[in-house]
């Protein structure tokens, strides 16, 4: 019976059939582990490319302040525990200023707390953020930042008449932190020279506006309420309440 002619398949060689099939067996093993090593670094590369994203999401979300510093306060370097070392609880030491900060890269955030009353002097805190530099030295003055305060459209009182009420002073203003200047409005109609002989202001809604000249204004809304009943507002002249 005539022998059957060899296959594509069958082994061809001087060697026996399984040294052949175990060859093709190992360059195919070979062969498989480069496609798979190929696909998983492939498949890193868009795992890292998302991973950038949501890095650059998280960075961007930072502009927003997380704390708070009051003017004049020192930054400081961590505080060192009783052991000399610091503490691994201890704050990391604010950025440093890199230059003066110009004036439409600060935002001024006022804010007036819950329950002041009229016809007493009312604390407004002014929140200083930079936009862009991660911290930077501004000159805070009645001639670098306007705060206005009115009442259903009209105003009332406004730093750019009264301009001793902001306090001068040199402050670092960052990006991720919060600098808390704060200012003291006396609770009265201002006018030309600030005289200080101008009317209170009744308790109401009112709406504060501040800005770096130069910056965007930023707006917020406050109340006062009554004055308790055993205060007494002397409504006469006071002149050394008045901001000239």
């Amino acid at each position: 019976m005539p022998s059957r002619p060899p296959t594509a398949m069958a082994p061809r060689g001087p060697l026996p059939a399984g040294v052949y099939w175990r060859r093709r067996l190992f360059v195919g093993v070979l062969a498989l582990s480069i496609v798979f090593v190929i696909g998983r670094w492939i498949a890193g590369g868009d795992d890292g490319s998302s991973d950038d994203g949501a890095a650059a999401q998280q960075a961007a979300a930072q502009v927003q302040a997380t704390e708070t510093v009051t003017a004049g306060v020192d930054d400081g370097d961590v505080t060192p525990d009783a052991s000399g070392s610091p503490s691994a609880e201890a704050t990391p030491r604010l950025a440093q200023p890199e230059g003066p900060c110009t004036p439409d890269d600060v935002v001024v955030t006022p804010s007036v707390a819950e329950g002041q009353a009229a016809g007493a002097d009312v604390t407004v805190q002014l929140s200083l953020q930079s936009l862009r530099s991660e911290a930077c030295t501004w000159e805070v003055s009645g001639t670098s930042l306007v705060v206005r305060i009115s009442q259903s459209g009209d105003q009332l009182w406004t730093t750019q008449q009264c301009r001793r009420a902001v306090p001068d002073q040199s402050v670092v203003v960052r990006r991720s932190v919060a600098t808390v200047v704060p200012l003291t409005w006396d609770a009265r109609e201002s006018d030309q020279g600030c005289s200080g002989r101008t009317n209170w202001v009744m308790p109401g809604e009112f709406t504060i506006a501040a800005a770096a000249l130069g910056g965007e204004p930023t707006v917020a809304e406050f109340a006062l309420v009554s004055p308790s009943e055993d205060t007494t507002i002397d409504m006469k002249w006071e002149p050394a309440r008045a901001f000239r």
